[in-house]
């Protein structure tokens, strides 16, 4: 008979799953040694957090699950941020932490995570999609079949295991597991009257969101544009929905925002095709109420943010996004060629900001003209995200990941990490910050023990330039915003053994890019930039009364 971890990761091999993510113990030694019985190769990180992240990013890339484990108690409470992280951007990763013994829960155990202790099943249901301890192996092929199909079927998510030594090691007597079938999106049914009123609207827009960069809707989204003639905008997280250069993309709206966007929406839009959006505050930060459309067709693939965020006349359109999308273009076909024109001449961008030192603005402009096509780029969370949002071109078949939403500091670090796992064929770049690298930097340590190249570009200010300008702004104090003591980040990216350059000039920030990319190893450029920027994210108000 087969073992819980035999079946566990004979599993994930079936599922085509070769990588694994986490920090070992003794409470999952087992899992970690069957691993490598089964040829799934376990990586090594520096923080179960930033492990978790990898996780989500090889996910991501993959089209697939991604695994991290983590041992009981304070390695699985490690996790949360991460689990949380990829359940509010719908990625599939399952969560395995340990526990001592499930025979003798109730007496002191050393990290305990059952209810006696911590109850990490507990901890991690509200940041997954399901989340459990496994106290018998003869239950563990249901619940393994259960958990797998909550993260890798509609809404995909997290999914949470917690399981007890004794348990990993025990035999199953029927251990047969039901994996979930890949490739059967389903498509919403009221297609028919989205073309009617599309066809009968005065003035539609296309709101793109993260719904369509997670569905690979890109393709899809260009083509019913093209179909319809419908100009394009996109939220912050749906920034690399459409390439830049598309003649009917008009720019991101909300933070990060452009102008060209913003006076689309305000020219009387009676209909809003929003893909693949919840409609945060960061998606429509800055549009005042005066201005939102009359009708809104709201295309998602569950209904629990579909209504209620903008006062208009509502119409779900519930599936996948791009299987809806292909669905519509396969119903209307186009009878012949219709000439994609641009409905605004105004160039995309304003000029460039003027200042004393080194602009963000400069550094991604740098990036857009200098990276390859097939490259894809993760946005860390701060004020140098929304830049990216702001500032970066795309070029076709470029691929832009940016969290709005959930907004986690670093984990782009980590993600960078495990899209390259993922797809060694492809240019991954990790946009960050000097405070999210104080947080996760010492990830850059995979790289290096692993050879992976990945280029880190870390904007570095010494300070918390997104949360300083908002305090400024809105209180003219910047307490706790400043780091009296600025990261070294060339210094510390060489302590870890990465290939590293200081850059504060643009001149010398695209040697270095070019450079990165030449010598395919692990590499960091420290971008010392002007810390009088103002950064693309203040349109959201704070207020103290």
């Amino acid at each position: 008979m087969k073992s819980v971890v035999q079946i566990l990761v004979e599993s994930l091999v079936n599922l085509g799953v070769s990588h694994a993510f986490g920090i070992p113990g003794k409470s999952i030694a087992p899992l970690v040694l069957e691993f490598g019985n089964q040829d799934i190769e376990f990586i090594l990180g520096r923080h179960e957090s930033g492990s978790g992240f990898a996780a989500g990013g090889y996910a991501l890339t993959n089209n697939n699950l991604g695994v991290v484990v983590a041992t009981s108690g304070p390695g699985g409470t490690n996790l949360v941020t991460a689990a949380a992280h990829a359940k509010m951007n719908c990625l599939p990763v399952l969560f395995i932490t340990g526990h001592q013994s499930a025979a003798e829960m109730g007496i002191p155990q050393c990290q305990d995570s059952s209810q006696f202790g911590i109850d990490l099943a507990e901890i991690m249901k509200p940041v997954t999609l399901f989340s459990t301890m496994v106290t018998r192996a003869d239950t563990f092929p249901a619940i393994l079949t259960y958990a797998l199909r909550e993260a890798l079927t509609g809404r995909k998510g997290p999914v949470h295991l917690c399981i007890p030594f004794d348990v990993m090691i025990s035999p199953v007597s029927e251990p047969h597991i039901h994996l979930p079938s890949r490739g059967t999106d389903f498509m919403a049914t009221n297609l028919t009257e989205v073309v009617q009123r599309l066809k009968s609207a005065r003035k539609p827009v296309i709101l793109a969101g993260k719904g369509v960069v997670l569905s690979g809707a890109q393709e899809a989204l260009a083509g019913f544009a093209e179909r319809f003639q419908l100009p394009i905008v996109t939220t912050p997280g749906g920034k690399g929905s459409t390439h830049s250069s598309h003649p009917l993309y008009d720019g991101p709206l909300g933070l990060g925002g452009h102008r060209r966007a913003m006076d689309l929406l305000e020219s009387g839009v009676d209909l809003l095709l929003v893909m693949g959006s919840r409609l945060s505050d960061t998606a429509l930060a800055g549009l005042d109420r005066s201005h939102y459309p009359q009708q809104i067709i709201q295309f998602d693939i569950t209904p629990e943010f579909m209504g209620g965020i903008v006062p208009a006349e509502f119409m779900p359109v519930l599936g996948d996004l791009r299987t809806t999308l292909e669905e519509i273009l396969r119903l209307h076909p186009q009878e012949e060629p219709i000439p994609v024109h641009t409905a605004t001449p105004a160039p995309y961008h304003d000029p460039l900001p003027i200042l004393e030192f080194l602009s963000v603005a400069e550094v991604c402009q740098a990036v857009s003209d200098i990276i390859p096509e097939n490259t894809t780029i993760f946005a860390d969370d701060g004020a140098h995200g929304y830049h990216a949002v702001r500032w970066l071109d795309l070029k076709p078949g470029v691929k832009f990941f940016f969290d709005s939403y959930f907004a986690s500091m670093a984990n782009a670090i980590g993600m960078s990490i495990g899209a390259k796992f993922a797809d060694r064929e492809r240019n991954v770049i990790c946009l960050t910050g000097d405070g999210c690298l104080f947080m996760l930097g010492s990830e850059i340590s995979t790289c290096v023990a692993e050879q992976l190249p990945v280029i880190f570009i870390v904007i570095n200010n010494g300070q918390l330039d997104m949360a300083l300008k908002g305090m400024q702004q809105f209180t003219g104090r910047t307490d706790g915003t400043i780091f009296k003591q600025p990261l070294d980040v060339a210094a510390y990216a060489a302590s870890m053994g990465a290939n590293s350059a200081k850059c504060s000039t643009i001149d010398e920030f695209k040697q270095a890019l070019k450079q990165a990319l030449a010598l395919n190893q692990p590499y960091v450029i420290d971008v010392i930039v002007d810390k009088e920027e103002i950064p693309s994210s203040l349109a959201r108000e704070m207020k103290l009364d």
